[in-house]
């Protein structure tokens, strides 16, 4: 039997710090580029950078960035922190001159100690993914914390991040949620999703359903495809709002139309089951499909379901076959286990005794209780390895341990034709297993 998962109520989205680059410039803003130049020309160093960024823009002049870089380094060696920061900009994503981390390193860290926030949070990136320095979480939330202490939304947000995962900084949900929020208050969208996320879940606080539709409500005005996935599931499941289907499919086609995948998957459950849309299973499979490909878990496991037993579609054994894999190979245990009975039967694939045993590896290893009866099975049976009642013994009492009653009658014929000592063997390695996998 293929068992099929619902998609998740919720997806907490791992904020990873993307590097920020180029100054904030006012293209309409009036310049007096005649006196600005006459200054810039005179060294003064604020005029340099001001006529980097018009350069840069193209205002009132051919853009160049040439030209922008040329006088952004001037007011950079002046020691002036925008300018610097510009600088560091340039060669880190190859502006104007070849792409260098060096350089950049050697520009940011001097705007950095010069105060400038952007700057330090980009000194924060680099260390956290250890570009032009070496990769530390710790140097990385030192300089998250300079910038988040400015009121740098995204330095809030890198700060946030370490508190949330233990990165640099001692793990800390309540702290990561005081750091998120100043970021969301600033209009910063990631921020305002994670927010919306730990209200709903209760992480480093309190469930508070209102709190958590507000913030993604407001990251969802901002056309942020996983905010209106997780409305949609608050609306699906009627958490701090009445259940409306109706809401839940309009917030996942708009999420499925900013892309995300798992909006497309739950989409199509409500197709498929004409739930707060007109049944539809032409539709629905194409939503499923949609969303398999996209690497959702609960899509390929209904498609893989579908194909195998007819249900919904015409019966496609190898197409069952291709969509169990590609969800065993996310690491799903009930797909592994669903792979080796596939393949110990030839159903959709060529029978290979050898490839059942390597998914029921896979899947007893994560202690799914179907997997460890079946691996016990192929060692007691000689399939796909050389027969071993040691470890088919071992596998039996796991399997029992997790409740699967079928593993009683197997022991009791394992023990006929086993010696005291091999008894003892099995039930030392099962002891073992248990040991290094506690809470399996």
């Amino acid at each position: 039997m293929f068992l099929l998962k619902i998609a998740p109520l919720m997806i907490l989205i791992a904020v990873v710090s993307a590097q920020t680059t180029g100054m904030k410039v006012d293209p309409n803003s009036l310049v007096d580029l005649a006196a600005l130049s006459a200054k810039a020309n005179g060294g003064d160093a604020d005029a340099e950078s001001k006529l980097g960024n018009i350069y840069m823009i193209g205002q009132g002049v051919p853009q160049s960035d040439t030209e922008a870089l040329r006088w952004f380094r001037s007011a950079a060696e002046k020691n002036n922190a925008q300018a610097q920061y510009a600088v560091g900009s340039f060669y880190a994503i190859g502006k104007g001159v070849l792409r260098n981390d060096d350089e950049a390193v050697k520009w940011f860290l001097k705007a950095a100690m010069n105060g400038s926030p952007e700057a330090q949070y980009n000194m924060g990136v680099r260390y956290a993914h250890g570009h032009g320095v070496t990769k530390s979480d710790e140097q990385a939330a030192v300089w998250f914390r300079k910038s988040a202490e400015q009121g740098f939304a995204r330095g809030q947000l890198g700060l946030a991040a370490g508190y949330a995962n233990g990165l640099g900084v001692p793990a800390n949900k309540s702290e990561a949620l005081e750091w998120y929020t100043k970021a969301a208050e600033q209009g910063l969208v990631e921020a305002q999703l994670q927010v919306g996320i730990m209200f709903h879940d209760g992480v480093g606080t309190a469930v508070n359903y209102p709190q958590a539709l507000l913030w993604l409500q407001r990251a969802a005005i901002q056309q942020n495809g996983d905010a209106d996935f997780n409305l949609g599931l608050m609306y699906e499941h009627g958490q701090g709002v009445e259940r409306d289907y109706v809401k839940a499919a309009s917030y996942y086609r708009v999420a499925g139309e900013l892309g995300s995948a798992p909006a497309l998957s739950n989409l199509g459950s409500l197709y498929q089951h004409g739930t707060g849309v007109n049944q539809d299973q032409e539709q629905a499979l194409r939503l499923y499909v949609q969303a398999a490909e996209k690497g959702v878990l609960t899509a390929q496991t209904y498609l893989a379901g579908a194909y195998l037993t007819g249900n919904g579609v015409t019966k496609d054994l190898e197409q069952g076959a291709k969509w169990m894999e590609l969800a065993a190979r996310q690491g799903d245990p009930e797909a592994e286990c669903n792979m080796g009975i596939l393949y110990q039967t030839g159903t959709g694939v060529s029978q290979s005794f050898s490839n059942a045993l390597t998914w029921y590896e896979k899947a007893a290893e994560q202690g799914f209780a179907k997997a460890q009866f079946n691996l016990g099975a192929l060692y007691g049976n000689a399939q796909g390895t050389t027969k071993d009642v040691v470890r088919s013994y071992e596998w039996m009492l796991i399997s029992k341990d997790r409740g699967n009653a079928d593993a009683n009658t197997a022991i009791l014929w394992l023990k006929a034709q086993m010696s005291a000592e091999q008894i003892a063997e099995a039930n030392d390695l099962a002891a073992e297993w248990q040991k290094r996998h506690p809470g399996r």
